[in-house]
């Protein structure tokens, strides 16, 4: 299985951060390189991503929700 990991420390509540993480809906907004995020968020679903570098090819995946826990940890 690939996997990609990444941590990044962010100055705001979890609350906000949590907000801006599950609005599916407007990810493009923010990152560009992601045109589209949709699922179910509960763990266990499948999510439909589909993204376009800027200076590469389109691809979409369909990544597996493992964790979802309020506020703290979405992978």
């Amino acid at each position: 299985m690939k996997e990609i990991k990444t941590e990044i420390i962010i100055d705001s509540k979890p609350e906000k951060v949590w907000e801006v993480l599950t609005d599916f809906e407007n990810y493009p907004t923010w990152n560009p390189f992601i045109q589209n995020i949709s699922g179910e968020q509960k763990v266990g679903s499948k999510l439909d991503v589909s993204i376009h570098p800027l200076e590469g090819n389109g691809m979409g995946f369909k990544p597996t929700l493992l964790k979802f826990e309020e506020n703290r940890e979405f992978r």
